[in-house]
């Protein structure tokens, strides 16, 4: 008991001075200020603001630890995911720096107690919790953008059908579609207005969604302009080659799917059945088992 004691005072005192520095080191004119800048992170509530407080104070050593290689793969990470929730870098190191803290509040508290293994994994569990709902974020917007892609294909090469070049109806389309891919298109469109070549811009759109469809309609379509390819006609084969893969793709989603069912029912119902079965016998023969023991 007394070993608990210590280690809630012990929290309780790591909190009251990362708030007092916070104290320090405000103006006071934060609230104020955020309301005239045009970009502010918008203002959280509940649990989240209850993360970006604490973890406020721990942004420089968080930046610190990680170093600019790591920064930079964690900046294309999100950008990756398409920035979910419209988490900033800066955002992610603070309410990962603030899960980790409490982590290892929790896991002292739980060690303490005589949980390390507990404590450990709840520990670890706080750490990654932000990087795996980054992974989580990146893998829904990929398979997003492969459902899309198709569709988004067919309507844009009717687009070049009707006369209009290729960026003009690439806007047009964007126009007419929202989503990730339509998201991912005006980014390549805002970056060819700006002088970078074509090519460039769609090896950078194929490098920052690392997806199966979007790479190769990338590579087809960059092939057909060097081979002079007909615009529409590439556009038609790579939609139809984009749909065959994604038709396969869930095919094989499927495939894996299969052998977990079998899992799931063999544990939840084989169970369930296995004893109504045997109570139904053992109802049935009440008399005789009742003789018998």
């Amino acid at each position: 008991m007394p070993e608990l004691v210590i280690a809630s005072v012990a929290a309780l005192a790591a909190v009251l001075g990362m708030a007092g520095l916070r104290l320090l080191t405000s103006t006071g004119l934060e609230a104020v200020e955020a309301e005239y800048v045009p970009d502010a992170e918008p203002r959280q509530r509940g649990f989240v603001a209850v993360l970006d407080r604490l973890g406020a104070p721990l942004v420089p050593l968080a930046v610190r630890l990680h170093g600019r290689p790591r920064l930079q793969r964690l900046d294309a990470a999100i950008r990756r995911a398409g920035r979910p929730e419209g988490v900033t870098m800066t955002m992610f190191v603070r309410r990962e720096a603030a899960l980790t803290l409490l982590g290892l509040l929790g896991g002292l508290l739980l060690a303490v107690e005589g949980q390390w293994m507990l404590g450990a994994a709840l520990a670890l569990a706080l750490n990654v919790w932000m990087r795996l709902w980054l992974s989580g974020a990146a893998a829904r917007r990929r398979q997003q953008i492969d459902a899309e892609l198709p569709d988004f294909l067919d309507v844009l090469s009717v687009t070049v059908t009707a006369g209009l070049g290729f960026r003009q109806a690439l806007e047009r389309v964007c126009e007419l579609h929202g989503g990730a891919l339509a998201s991912e298109m005006r980014t390549a469109l805002r970056e060819m207005s700006v002088g970078v070549s074509r090519r460039q811009t769609f090896v950078a759109l194929r490098e920052r969604n690392r997806s199966a469809a979007v790479g190769t309609f990338v590579t087809a379509l960059l092939q057909a302009e060097e081979l002079g390819v007909p615009l529409a006609d590439a556009l038609n084969s790579i939609a139809a080659d984009v749909r065959r893969e994604h038709a396969e793709t869930v095919r094989q989603r499927a495939a894996r799917a299969a052998p977990l069912v079998s899992l799931a029912v063999t544990v939840t119902i084989l169970p369930g059945a296995l004893i109504l079965i045997v109570a139904a016998v053992l109802v049935a023969n009440a008399g005789v088992l009742g003789g018998i023991f």
